[in-house]
């Protein structure tokens, strides 16, 4: 019930008691730099994602190959 009356509430959205501080400008270099950390952490991202894929899809290779040896020598 809070919560429907807290996304409902219009005072919510004018904001005009938190005013954000002004951020200060940065250099170029700043914004290269933080441009490349970005791009760093989502290509991380992307290979844990990759390498999470290939380890599932071993194990579950190496599952079915353990069921059929233990089928086997039965």
């Amino acid at each position: 019930m809070l919560l429907a009356w807290y996304m409902m509430n219009p005072f919510k959205q004018l904001n005009l008691f938190n005013f954000k501080e002004k951020k200060p400008l940065l250099t170029i270099a700043e914004q290269r730099d933080l441009e490349l950390r970005k791009e760093k952490i989502e290509k991380a991202i992307r290979s844990r994602a990759y390498i999470s894929d290939i380890n599932q899809r071993y194990n579950k290779m190496t599952d079915k190959k353990r069921k059929n040896f233990f089928r086997r020598a039965a």
